[in-house]
């Protein structure tokens, strides 16, 4: 499937809803490494790096052009071409963040104990 930013952006409001909601319900704590798994143009990876401004985030993608537009949306940020579905973290993690990204997997219910391995001691999955 060919993923493309403009598309996706025409309903901006509405996607980024739902993550605003979700990002806000991850407790306060010290987080000082955040990834964004299937970013897109950078919405959710923005909602994620403004509520932990500390943090180190990475937002990561299948589609040059979502990237391309997170890139120019959020230049200060990491953006890495990635296939989430094989994708298998070098550090510890202490928010995965995976808003409307799974279900685009072959197998998600069996992918994510797998990703969610490396949080950080103490974090919930």
């Amino acid at each position: 499937m060919t993923w493309s930013a403009k598309q996706y952006t025409m309903f901006e409001q509405q996607r980024t809803r739902p993550v605003r909601d979700l990002v806000a319900a991850i407790p306060n704590t010290d987080v000082g490494t955040a990834v964004d798994l299937g970013c897109g143009p950078g919405n959710s990876t923005e909602v994620l790096a403004e509520r932990f401004p500390q943090a180190h985030v990475t937002g990561m993608d299948s589609s040059d052009d979502m990237l391309a537009d997170a890139r120019k949306r959020l230049p200060r940020l990491n953006f890495e071409l990635a296939d989430i579905g094989a994708w298998h973290p070098a550090q510890r993690l202490d928010v995965i963040l995976a808003n409307a990204s799974l279900q685009t997997l072959t197998s998600p219910l069996i992918a994510w104990p797998e990703k969610s391995r490396p949080m950080a001691h103490g974090r919930q999955r």
